[in-house]
């Protein structure tokens, strides 16, 4: 059985420019090259990184972070609602965000 939440907020920088300032992360690789990282101590999912293409889009030079492991998560202001294929008939999104209906 797998659990979450309705929303994740997913951030991106430059690979270059990510670095874990504290703990290690674990990664797993059950998808030849996507790379999963969690929380050694906790199993908090953390970072997600394609080591190459990806469905036609090269994103192996960004550094992909699950938001609210930021000291401030409120500074990871949303661009855009994906997924919304998936979304449940009790959600409405009114905030004038564009949506795509998969990523």
């Amino acid at each position: 059985m797998a659990l979450g939440g309705a929303f994740a907020t997913w951030a991106k920088v430059a690979a270059e420019d990510f670095a874990v300032i504290k703990g290690e992360i674990q990664h797993i690789e059950k998808t030849p090259g996507i790379r999963r990282g969690f929380c050694r101590d906790c199993g908090t999912t953390l970072t997600y990184a394609a080591l190459n293409e990806v469905e036609g889009q090269d994103w192996s030079a960004d550094a992909w972070f699950s938001s609210v492991t930021l000291d401030d998560p409120s500074i990871a202001q949303p661009k855009a609602h994906i997924f919304v294929s998936h979304q449940q008939p009790w959600i409405k999104l009114d905030d004038g965000l564009p949506t795509f209906p998969e990523f």
